[in-house]
């Protein structure tokens, strides 16, 4: 028999680049094993989890939570992300050079010369002492021409010019009417995204002008510009953009602070305070990469870009502001915008008038056992980026909240949410779930449950309509001939499309797991998946039929841990050889040498979902008698056949056993009633032991220590 590791993925199809252009062919994987986390030589960490096409999803934790430190610009040039903080901005080519941002060649093990928490505290010192002399570079960390590189980063070579080369200038006057002395100017070919160096797609302006040489083609310009008070703390950004100008022969363009004249504003039909908002630009040639610029200015920061009226001839343009909004400080439930808006070929005018047509009302609960401060990432993509991602920000936790989602046919959605940040001088995520792509229509109401109790093994749904080619899931398990393939991860909540870390954890913890694949009840593979995300192999059986038998354990305890700490599931089905399936256009088998490998079938396994009474968002509920809500189910998309039966067992002592009353309530729903006094359920935890089986013969048996707890009153 042959068995090959796999992964549980997500797959992402982006555009071509091009306004009104198809998604291409070539597609992209999003991996949940373990993202990759790269620190930056200032400290702040990035998380990635990479496509298969080389294109990236982000998630940014700063170091800082105030200050230049804090804003974070993303900078896609050529084939490399650079995530660049504020406070680094000033020394682009003044002492920092641009690889030590490389996000892919930190990830590859290139490393900077210095100590991350050291240097990202002594260059924000560096940037407040330069912002007060209103010169940056030369002096403190730079002084004697001291440079800063990263050891190991690739070194790219541009194409060589066909034609003579030309000295474009791009003046500009700062936020104050001076020439500036201050900024970054881009300069890209609109003709080929490849012409240019990365490099050389960058300069900073010195005495009102940035200059840069470059063969004759049509180009696109853009200033960027910002302001900080006496502390540090930006105040305000501009975006000043000449998205369409040719050169022939040496070439001056203007891009004055004074053109970004359209601040962006949000009208929302309910009082909001602006606490995170950035902007997305992005100029894509007709031929190779886009360059892309996204400056996270951080809370409360206004930006102000130049409208352009007139769409561009060569290549796209397309951008949009996004910004979080907070409800006053004041009783009731707090709630949020998450809003976006974008544009293609021009720039508009930044007002925005938000109606109820505009977002999706969403009822947020985040479930956590204890009191805690975690992140929540929810970043929005639309089909022309490359890359997406955005800062998480700390969210007090258990909480319930309103979420007010931007809607658009364009739009999909995705991020996570971390129950605590990893202790230590670089934070990260520990605990809590990513989610799957998906869109909200307008106009519309849902509800979404984070971490709700009891948390258990669960296979990846596509969120997305099956037919719609924007984003790819693999199924929990699927069959191709006789190859059979698992993605599977333990710690998963209840609502679908949800999935947990599964096996990851950070030092205090401890991680336990295994799994064991038979088939008639023979051991075909097994192991301890222990460190990694999803229980994810392939394993080739015989043709069958015969009764497959799958087998995860995990347990999870710690000092953030107190509630579902371990899990027991047994599945087995029946599965025989499989021809000619074909898997529907969201859903995907295996990665491909030519896109997502659909032919295959999703394996009949039962799923659980659970509902506990009355449950709180700190993870219990009440004393006395308790009820429970079970929905037994299919891997989306599997040849299902009708739930027959399912039995629930509690304890409150993980040992002795007791059996719930159980009321069929049709399509798979099951009430669990436990008669119990009020004196025997205050104060404990309470574990769950469930079986399900349907009329196919497929079984479910699944053993929840500590599922959730019964408050004392």
């Amino acid at each position: 028999m042959r068995r090959r590791l796999s992964v549980f993925a997500v797959l992402l199809a982006g555009s071509a680049g091009l306004a009104g252009l198809a998604p291409p062919s070539a597609v992209a994987a999003v991996s949940a094993a373990a993202p990759a986390t790269a620190t930056l030589p200032t400290g702040d960490r990035v998380t990635v989890r990479t496509t298969a096409d080389g294109r990236s999803l982000f998630d940014i934790r700063p170091v800082a939570e105030k200050g230049m430190a804090r804003a974070l610009v993303h900078l896609r040039l050529g084939d490399r992300d650079y995530e660049v903080p504020g406070t680094a901005l000033p020394y682009l080519g003044r002492g920092l050079d641009l690889s030590l941002f490389d996000v892919k060649a930190l990830l590859a093990g290139a490393s900077a010369p210095v100590d991350p928490a050291a240097f990202g505290a002594a260059l924000a010192k560096q940037y407040k002492e330069d912002n007060a002399r209103g010169h940056f570079g030369g002096r403190g960390l730079f002084a004697g021409g001291k440079t800063f590189a990263l050891s190991g980063a690739p070194v790219r070579r541009a194409v060589q010019p066909r034609s003579v080369l030309r000295t474009v200038s791009v003046d500009a006057n700062d936020i104050a009417g001076k020439p500036a002395d201050t900024g970054v100017a881009f300069l890209y070919n609109t003709d080929d995204g490849n012409l240019l160096d990365p490099n050389e797609n960058l300069n900073y302006f010195s005495g009102g002008t940035a200059k840069f040489s470059a063969p004759d083609g049509n180009y696109s310009a853009l200033g960027l510009f910002w302001t900080a008070d006496a502390d540090g703390n930006p105040t305000e950004v501009r975006f000043s953009a000449q998205p369409e100008f040719a050169v022939k022969a040496d070439k001056t363009v203007r891009v004055d602070a004074s053109r970004a004249s359209s601040k962006v504003t949000w009208v929302t039909p309910r009082p909001a305070l602006l606490d995170d908002t950035g902007f997305f630009f992005r100029r894509a040639a007709k031929t190779g990469p886009a360059l892309l610029v996204d400056f996270d200015a951080g809370p409360g920061v206004p930006i102000s870009v130049s409208p352009v009226a007139v769409p561009v001839r060569t290549g796209a343009v397309q951008t949009y502001p996004y910004s979080r909004l907070v409800s006053p400080p004041g009783p009731g439930v707090p709630y949020e915008y998450v809003l976006q808006k974008a544009s293609v070929g021009t720039i508009p005018q930044q007002r925005y008038v938000i109606t109820a047509q505009d977002v999706a009302a969403v009822d947020a609960t985040y479930f956590s056992e204890y009191s805690s401060l975690g992140l929540r990432q929810r970043s929005g993509m639309f089909s022309f980026e490359d890359s997406s991602g955005r800062v998480s920000h700390p969210i007090q936790l258990p909480r319930k909240q309103t979420e007010y989602v931007s809607a658009a046919p364009d739009l999909a959605w995705f991020g996570g949410f971390s129950k605590y940040v990893l202790p230590g001088p670089f934070p990260g995520w520990a605990g809590g779930q990513y989610e799957a792509f998906h869109r909200y229509q307008g106009g519309s109401s849902v509800t979404e449950d984070w971490n709700k109790f009891p948390l258990h093994p669960a296979g990846a749904v596509a969120l997305l309509p099956l037919g719609d080619a924007a984003a790819f899931t693999q199924p929990g398990a699927t069959r191709a001939g006789d190859l059979v393939r698992f993605a599977i991860t333990p710690f998963s909540d209840n609502q679908p499309g949800h999935t947990g870390f599964g096996y990851y954890g950070e030092s205090r913890d401890t991680i336990t797991g295994s799994y064991r694949f038979t088939q008639d009840g023979t051991t075909l593979a097994e192991g301890s998946p222990s460190g990694g995300f999803a229980v994810g192999f392939d394993q080739e059986v015989a043709a069958g039929p015969a009764t497959l038998g799958l087998t995860i354990d995990a347990g999870r305890t710690g000092p953030m841990y107190h509630q579902s700490t371990a899990s027991h599931t047994e599945w087995t089905w029946k599965s025989q050889h499989v021809e000619g399936a074909t898997l529907p256009t969201a859903l995907y088998c295996a990665r491909g040498d030519n896109g997502p490998d659909r032919s295959c079938a999703v394996e009949p396994l039962l799923s659980l979902g659970y509902a506990v009474g009355g449950l709180r968002p700190d993870g219990s509920t009440a004393s006395g008698p308790q009820g429970l809500d079970l929905t037994v189910g299919h891997l989306q998309q599997s040849a299902s056949s009708p739930v027959t039966a399912a039995t629930v067992q509690y304890s409150t002592d993980g040992t002795t056993w007791q059996d719930a009353t159980v009321t069929a309530r049709g399509d798979g729903v099951f009430h669990a009633g436990f008669a119990a006094t009020t004196d025997t359920f205050r104060g404990i935890d309470v574990s769950l032991r469930v079986t399900a089986s349907d009329a196919a013969g497929a079984t479910i048996a699944e053993t929840i220590t500590a599922a959730y707890h019964v408050y004392a009153s």
